[in-house]
């Protein structure tokens, strides 16, 4: 056999073990009790040392398990309205600054359904001056500021301004994303795995709780407006080597002490392992809070690991102060940055904070989860901050500009936090999900099995190197959803079948063109070779047919519907990889390599 037979071998035999290796979480996560298969750490416990994370597992949906569903609304005109009542308070400052004494700025709300479309509608401000020429001016320079405004009615001294459309349309967008982030990371916190989240509509959010059983809890936890606060970091105590020397963590425990960011710090990739060590031992001024680390190749939502900040208890500034943060690159470094702005008293208390603690650090805390702990470096007036964040520690552009952009979220969903009102939620109930399990498997199990006795019947050898391919197509589909952490649901069950429909289908053409070359008269290296190269436009078209249709389905589908087109998606590349290179490999052996004169098709 040539160099490039073994080469394809190997791949095969790489993905086949591979494949295997990322299952075992998942067979260790079916084998626990279904009230138990929620808790990480358990299941962690039980895997063998050589195994890969419990995180790299399947997991059962909402119509499989039970659990609760909501739907939340967010109230973004509430909240354009309270941005339009702060930009009001930002311009009227702004114009003090200028010396513009004659100029006073309100904001006008409109009550009824004609106003909502009059002089831009709700989120309006006015601008009222002593004279045209002072006016004038002001107005001239306020929209050359605050370019988000346009003047829509200008009456003698009166001049009516009105956000603009994009802005009012962009920030209702951003609510719910805002909402949307708050909600997910309370919901990482509180410990529910597999938490489904994704917009509903314009100004809704659906949220599925698998295995959760307590509706009004979650209301409680969901519902409650997310807390965001600015603390000092004590980072010239050597408290964590300290605890660290005295009282070492278990062995298993994971626990260890890092001084990447030239101060010592605890990290875990557990949680509960890290709070508990530290329980009780921080000093009575002091308090312990923790940071997520997530690597590009995590999945949204995940912590590759822990680390810990000692932090003053004393709350010198809160989100309440915080006017604005917005995501950019710098022009001065091209590098991406966090502007942040606090309204006039925040402003005070920012700067005053900031010139009393000259190169110290400041936890950016959401939810007692710290998000950023830049270094002050000098005094910071006017209530303008700048969060720089470099790139780092290996990291590429793109990655340090999607960190910008999540701060930003996660800075502007604690200072501006549209109202959120419970729509609708019910739970779930689980007693049809081992049902649904059961006769899903079965039925699975029943049409893999035919389909296997159909192929060997009527194909003879060729038909069970097809099935060898089919056996390890449908391994390859479990273990990249084990590998993204997908979430196991009926209709994903239904594309799981169809795929391995659709890769057999792929097998039977292939023997089928095989079978004409030999009727044909040619030898069977001719035939095979020729039956594969003829036959594989015709399934690459297919394939990538169904592909497009999939991805089409994953795009403008939610809920089902984008679990039955992953599943597909995933099914199709599996099977033009087992169709076309594994099933090949496999006959070319027993035709070129064994010298064969016939083969059974």
């Amino acid at each position: 056999m040539d160099q490039s037979w073994w080469t394809k071998v190997v791949v095969i035999l790489t993905v086949a073990v591979g494949a295997v290796w990322f299952l075992v979480p998942s067979y260790y996560y079916f084998r626990l009790p279904p009230d138990q298969r929620n808790n990480l750490a358990l299941l962690q416990s039980k895997l063998p040392r050589w195994a890969p994370s419990a995180k790299y597992r399947l997991n059962l949906g909402l119509d499989l398990q039970g659990g609760i569903h909501m739907v939340m609304r967010v109230d973004t005109k509430t909240a354009l309205a309270k941005r339009t009542e702060r930009r009001g308070v930002q311009i009227a400052n702004y114009l003090k600054e200028k010396n513009f004494n004659d100029v006073t700025v309100a904001s006008l709300h409109g009550t009824g359904d004609s106003l909502d479309t009059t002089w831009g509608g709700r989120y309006r401000l006015t601008l009222t001056g002593k004279d045209s020429t002072s006016l004038d001016r002001a107005e001239k320079e306020v929209l050359s500021v605050y370019q988000d405004f346009s003047r829509v009615k200008r009456e003698g001294y009166l001049s009516i301004l009105a956000l603009n459309d994009s802005q009012v349309s962009r920030f209702q967008e951003d609510a719910v994303d805002q909402a949307m982030l708050v909600i997910r990371r309370r919901v990482d916190q509180w410990g529910v795995s597999e938490v489904d989240i994704r917009r509903q509509g314009n100004d809704s959010i659906q949220i599925s709780l698998p295995g959760y059983q307590d509706p009004e809890n979650a209301r409680n936890l969901i519902g409650t407006t997310a807390q965001l606060e600015f603390r000092l970091v004590d980072d010239a105590s050597d408290f964590f080597s300290k605890i660290f020397q005295q009282t070492p963590p278990e062995a298993n425990s994971g626990i260890t002490l890092k001084k990447d960011e030239s101060f010592p710090q605890l990290q875990s990739a557990s949680r509960e392992s890290l709070l508990a060590y530290v329980k009780g031992k921080a000093p009575a001024d002091r308090e312990v809070l923790l940071e997520c680390i997530a690597s590009a190749t995590t999945l949204k939502g995940k912590c590759d690991a822990y680390r810990t900040y000692l932090v003053e208890k004393n709350v010198p500034l809160t989100g309440e102060s915080l006017a604005g943060a917005e995501a950019s690159i710098s022009s001065e470094t091209n590098q991406p940055e966090v502007n942040i702005t606090f309204d006039a008293q925040g402003g005070k208390e920012f700067g005053s904070l900031t010139e009393k603690n000259v190169n110290r650090r400041m936890a950016i805390v959401l939810d007692d989860n710290v998000q950023s702990a830049p270094r002050i470096n000098e005094k910071i007036p006017n209530g303008r901050a700048l969060i720089t964040l470099g790139g780092s520690r290996g990291r590429s552009f793109d990655e340090v500009l999607d960190e910008a952009k999540t701060l930003a979220l996660v800075l502007k969903a604690g200072a501006l936090p549209a109202p959120v009102s419970v729509g609708e939620i019910r739970q779930v109930g689980a007693l049809l999900g081992p049902e649904l399990i059961r006769k899903g498997s079965l039925a699975a199990l029943v049409g893999v099995a035919l389909v296997i006795v159909f192929m060997a019947l009527y194909y003879r050898k060729t038909g069970l190197i097809a099935d060898v391919a089919l056996i390890l197509n449908g391994g390859l589909i479990l273990a990249v959803l084990a590998i993204f952490n997908g979430t196991l649901t009926l209709p994903g069950i239904a594309g799981f079948v169809l795929t391995l429909g659709i890769a057999v289908d792929a097998n039977v053409l292939i023997n089928e063109r095989i079978r004409e070359e030999l009727a044909m008269g040619k030898s069977p290296r001719s035939a095979v070779d020729q039956g594969y190269d003829r036959a594989f436009w015709t399934i690459f078209d297919a394939h990538v047919a169904m592909l497009i249709a999939g991805a089409v389905l994953f795009s403008t589908g939610t809920g089902p519907v984008r679990g039955f087109a992953t599943s597909l998606i995933i099914g199709l590349l599996a099977s033009l990889f087992t169709s076309i290179v594994v099933t090949r490999v496999i006959t070319t052996y027993f035709v070129h390599g064994r010298n064969a004169q016939t083969v059974s098709v």
